[in-house]
């Protein structure tokens, strides 16, 4: 939200943002360790939910500052794309 784009990749995320608790690095790399998507995971679940909020907070404070619109807006012209596109094919 601070930047207006979409970052997915967590790794890159974690740089990006200073606020990031410091044992992110580590549930990353148990969790492309793990081999079930739920899986269960040897950390501090309390630290983990402690943080949890805290991220809240920060999201919050993001959300109430970006210039990004509270809805899509760009529904109609992805329709028409979309309906543009089969009629083509």
């Amino acid at each position: 939200m601070r930047t207006g784009e979409v970052q997915a990749h967590l790794p890159t995320l974690l740089g990006e943002v200073a606020e990031a608790p410091g044992c992110l690095p580590e549930l990353i790399a148990a969790k492309a360790k793990a081999e079930r998507e739920h899986g269960a995971a040897e950390v501090d679940h309390a630290r983990v939910e402690a943080d949890v909020e805290r991220l809240h907070v920060l999201l919050d404070e993001a959300q109430s500052a970006s210039a990004l619109p509270d809805a899509a807006t760009a529904h109609d012209a992805l329709h028409d794309l979309v309906v543009r596109i089969r009629l083509e094919g």
